[in-house]
């Protein structure tokens, strides 16, 4: 073939595929214009479960559209149920799949755990997690230390407590100074050993520095385990002002307040992906079983929570049954308090004690069990 002719050739073929991508461009196109708002509702549910699977970049706007999930499937749902009543049975049923594949992404919302399981034979790892806002001494009583006692409690938002420090031998404190509350940070107490210890607090400029981590390898037993507490970035969104601002009819406030609020989002974004990675460099390829717990200052569909889930399993999804909130405050309905374990742990159990009041958080237990002990388990009820 003559050089002419294959350049002819190749032409011929370019000519066509991009007459093919043309066609069915403008096929696209025309209907995209009958439902417009149903096939954009449609791409943001698929971009929203994308980026829930697995967070594509760190970029702050991907904190927004993974928070933005449960309206995508709202908006999802109706879209696809609005193009079958059209008769545009292949993109509905398109739909109804990208809506089916965000069913495992809901139990970060809901646990749907029946929890039939008891490992009474194994020896259990019993881990607080809890923000206690500095434990204001007119809401603390007995009964509530009486159901906050673990092997491991890490606390947020902590101020020196003799009735927490004298149930625990061992602790990792670091605290700064907050205004006239005195001492604030973060604390580790363990009822074993603590064979290493590290602990930074990130700087707020101007702000309160309450926020940081405790990272610690605790000799539980016979093996070495990792516990990191963690405070990731507080936004203090006031987005109770905004709305209250609305019912007044105070537009220009509520507009203020409202864009207020998206500043301290984008912020509180870019922040905590810094914090979350730093938090990552120190378990990530840990020869030690793992435990990461704490504020993390972002709902379930936030990237922090995203990224974690690609290496560690959330103790909530794992264990945990009805809603789970932890926030005892505006806006109630979330869940912001968190605990991952790796691989190398068996969560026999998770719980959200809201009868324990007294802080604008309410604490998390959980019951931990090393997988390798579970192997002796089956010897043990045989002998029984």
């Amino acid at each position: 073939m003559k050089l002419n002719d294959l350049k002819i050739f190749l032409w011929d073929v370019v000519s066509i595929c991009a007459e093919i991508f043309f066609q069915i461009a403008s096929f696209i196109f025309k209907i995209f214009r009958q439902y417009p708002l149903s096939y954009t509702a449609l791409l943001y549910l698929f971009v929203t479960m994308a980026f829930c699977y697995y967070p594509i970049f760190d970029h702050w706007s991907a904190g927004f559209i993974m928070m933005s999930l449960p309206l995508a499937v709202l908006s999802g749902l109706t879209a696809a149920c609005y193009l079958l009543v059209k008769k545009q049975k292949i993109v509905a049923a398109t739909g109804f799949i990208w809506l089916l594949l965000t069913f495992p992404l809901i139990k970060r919302m809901v646990g749907i755990n029946s929890n039939e399981i008891k490992l009474e034979d194994v020896s259990a790892l019993k881990v607080l997690s809890f923000n206690g806002e500095c434990f204001d001494e007119k809401h603390k009583t007995d009964e509530h230390w009486a159901k906050l006692q673990a092997d491991i409690a890490c606390f947020q938002e902590y101020s020196p407590n003799k009735d927490i420090e004298s149930q625990y031998a061992n602790n990792v404190v670091k605290l700064t100074k907050f205004d006239q509350k005195g001492l604030i940070g973060l604390a580790m107490f363990s009822r074993y050993p603590i064979l290493k210890q590290y602990s930074k607090v990130w700087d707020r400029k101007n702000q309160p520095n309450i926020n940081g981590y405790l990272c610690a390898d605790i000799a539980y037993k016979n093996d070495t385990v990792r516990v990191v507490n963690v405070h990731l970035w507080s936004m203090g969104v006031r987005i109770n002002l905004a709305f209250d601002a609305l019912k007044k009819g105070h537009i220009k406030t509520f507009g203020v307040e409202l864009a207020d609020s998206f500043r301290r989002l984008k912020e509180g974004f870019e922040k905590r992906d810094e914090q979350m990675r730093e938090v990552e460099s120190y378990v990530s390829g840990s020869k030690y079983p793992v435990i990461i717990c704490g504020d993390f200052n972002e709902t379930p569909f936030g990237y922090s929570y995203g990224k974690l889930k690609l290496s560690f399993k959330n103790a909530f999804e794992e264990a945990g049954q009805g809603l789970g909130f932890t926030l005892n405050r505006q806006p109630y309905f979330a869940r912001i308090d968190q605990q991952f374990v790796s691989q190398d742990w068996h969560v026999e159990s998770y719980k959200t004690i809201s009868s324990v009041n007294f802080s604008d958080h309410f604490p998390v237990m959980a019951k931990y069990v090393l997988k390798k002990s579970l192997i002796e388990t089956p010897a043990l009820v045989a002998i029984k």
